[in-house]
């Protein structure tokens, strides 16, 4: 499944505590090197259930798009029908925003099965899940002379019943399905993961690391991305992250396409190995892809079946971080990938 970079690599969907309150979401992307700022913002945080809801989306938009005829399928300012409705609804009223996205048709039914969950409470959830993926307002500020700014919703929904769903993702997301710059995330992977911190990995680790590339991550690192590190927490909640973290990456190095390797006890060497997927594209509904082969060298893999987009080249410290290991996103030359046709030269750099 293609999923937006930026999106990936911002911190929109976290583990979060079962608690009868959620916090406000108010989360910023901001690439060090320039180019567009993301702003997310809702009454609401996002969980990892809301991230599971909005991939299944864009599984079924890839899914719909490769099956049915562009202009069939995408929807922009020359839209009319359900496909206008949903185009002004994300854009709060304006029918001449310039942009393209998708129009998912899809069902309440189908989405459980893609879920992995069927049953009166889940479709509550679900209901639930979907509301607050349809709050979250999208402000994209340009690195422009002009500061361009751009407001839209992630994922629109303008009619639905018990039969049938007529829902939208923002343009950036659908700009990934449609050929732009994505990240691959396998959807059988996350469903092979049994916790939110695991799956949270595996979405973060996903959108870093391109098949055949390896990365070298610290415990601290990974639990500065996942968790909110500001403010005094508890010795007892620092440990229980730190432990959720290490079995993570054991639970993703069982997984065919990961390998996990631990240098130190606190430093995991992650591999993302090249997988063939045998099942065709474009097919629609709830059947699951056939097991995927795994090839030993990447060279073997079509350029088309895997992702375009590698962060391992945007990954380095912030040297004048308060918490040592931040992941920015400066870029970094060739010598600092770190990976196995370029070792990194610096130490320093090649632990995350």
């Amino acid at each position: 499944m293609r999923y937006d970079p930026a999106t990936g690599l911002s911190q929109l969907f976290r583990p979060l505590p079962k608690t009868k309150t959620r916090p406000t979401l108010d989360v910023v992307y901001r690439p060090a090197q320039g180019g567009m700022t993301l702003r997310f913002s809702a009454r609401e945080a996002l969980g990892m259930p809301e991230q599971t809801l909005l991939l299944v989306l864009l599984e079924l938009a890839q899914e719909q798009y490769a099956q049915v005829a562009r202009d069939v399928v995408v929807i922009d300012r020359r839209a009319t029908g359900i496909g206008q409705d949903l185009w002004r609804a994300m854009h709060d009223g304006q029918a001449a925003v310039e942009g393209e996205t998708l129009h998912i048709r899809t069902s309440w039914y189908e989405l459980a099965g893609r879920c992995g969950s069927h049953g009166g409470r889940s479709q509550q959830l679900r209901e639930e899940q979907l509301r607050r993926l349809c709050e979250v307002v999208v402000w994209e500020k340009a690195n422009d002379a002009l500061n361009s700014v751009r407001q839209s919703r992630l994922v629109t929904l303008w009619h639905g019943n018990d039969v049938r769903l007529h829902l939208a993702v923002n343009c950036r997301l659908a700009g990934a399905v449609m050929g732009g710059l994505y990240a691959q995330v396998s959807m059988r992977e996350r469903q092979d993961l049994a916790t939110d911190t695991a799956q949270a990995v595996h979405a973060f680790l996903s959108t870093t690391l391109r098949a055949g590339r390896s990365l070298k991550v610290g415990v601290e690192t990974l639990m500065q991305r996942l968790w909110d590190a500001s403010g005094v927490i508890p010795q007892g909640t620092l440990r229980a992250r730190r432990k959720a973290v290490r079995d993570s990456l054991v639970a993703l190095g069982r997984l065919p396409g990961w390998g996990v390797a631990w240098p130190r006890v606190e430093v995991a060497e992650i591999t993302r190995r090249a997988v063939r997927a045998r099942q065709q594209p474009g097919t629609i509904g709830n059947a699951k892809p056939e097991a995927a082969v795994l090839e030993d060298t990447p060279q073997a893999v079509s350029t088309a079946m895997v992702e375009r987009f590698d962060a391992t080249r945007f990954m380095q410290r912030v040297v004048d971080s308060p918490s040592p290991g931040t992941i920015d996103n400066a870029d970094m030359d060739d010598g600092q990938r770190g990976d196995a046709e370029n070792p990194c030269q610096d130490k320093a750099l090649s632990l995350l």
